[in-house]
């Protein structure tokens, strides 16, 4: 049975607790920094989100959590404080040196400086397989991050995440054929969406100009990962998106042509209109 969605929206009305703002402003200006739109830098101010965030990712004491930048730590505090072992990385030095200092009393923190994108897993010890993921997310490597973690040699049980409702709406576009790309292929493989949750613009610093949610997903019972070829032709096929499956094997490789063969896949669809099933066959040709 498909896993229940719900939908429902976080500070609407703009209920920021201004302690938390206040503390932002100030570390900020302390720092001399001024957020960074390539970094993606949109701090959450809302207490009530980085709660929300807890409930939904069930964060316990001796839990190991991933945190894909900390930013200021709003939220890696309240999964410290839960006793969680937080394995997180940044990338701007600045908030680095900064994490460091803030939480230099933990001992349950372990804390990289670094690009996520080549740390995924933000270095957690191989033998570790059991983790959780849970992150504001910086938008501007959502996808990139994403296929990276889909290679590591291991996978989080769950994966909680604030990031770019367009994002989360390509991660699982299954019942809308033209949003359907590559990543949606590599995600429903191998999670299963749990719930979304809008989170109002007003929950950050400085506001994003796109909207946001908070997206939980779970690891299926056999998660399929597709061999590093295989994703190469997928996201080939889909640069030609427009072009019916027949036209495209004609172009393509001997593996796609023998797959459209042996699956009996009807030449006339597109890509987005092949199934999850049929692009996981097709793997077994590389």
């Amino acid at each position: 049975m498909a896993p229940r969605i719900f939908y429902k929206e976080i500070n609407k009305q703009s209920a920021k607790p201004m302690s938390l703002l206040k503390q932002t402003l100030l570390d900020l200006e302390n720092l001399k920094i001024i957020p960074s739109k390539k970094l993606s830098q949109n701090f959450l101010i809302d207490g009530n989100v980085v709660d929300k965030v807890m409930v939904i990712s069930d964060v316990r004491d001796g839990d190991a959590i991933v945190e894909i930048g900390s930013g200021l730590g709003a939220l890696s505090e309240k999964i410290l404080d839960v006793g969680a072992k937080l394995f997180t990385i940044e990338l701007d030095r600045r908030l680095f040196n900064f994490l460091k200092s803030k939480f230099m009393d933990y001992d349950n923190l372990w804390l990289m400086h670094g690009d996520a994108v080549d740390f995924p897993i933000a270095g957690l010890p191989q033998n570790i397989s059991n983790f959780k993921i849970v992150s504001n997310l910086p938008y501007s490597i959502s996808s990139t991050w994403v296929s990276a973690l889909l290679e590591c040699y291991n996978l989080p049980q769950s994966i909680s995440l604030i990031t770019q409702t367009e994002t989360a709406q390509r991660f699982f576009a299954s019942t809308r054929p033209s949003k359907i790309c590559p990543i949606s292929i590599f995600v429903q493989s191998a999670y299963d969406r749990v719930c979304t949750h809008k989170v109002a613009a007003n929950s950050f610093y400085p506001e994003p100009m796109v909207s946001s949610v908070l997206i939980s997903m779970v690891k299926k019972q056999s998660p399929f990962l597709f061999k590093p070829r295989t994703k190469q032709a997928i996201r080939w096929i889909f640069t030609k998106r427009r072009k019916q499956m027949g036209g495209i094997g004609k172009d393509g490789c001997t593996e796609l042509q023998n797959w459209l063969w042996e699956c009996k896949i009807d030449t006339h669809q597109r890509p987005e209109e092949i199934s999850m099933q049929q692009w996981q066959m097709f793997d077994k040709f590389f």
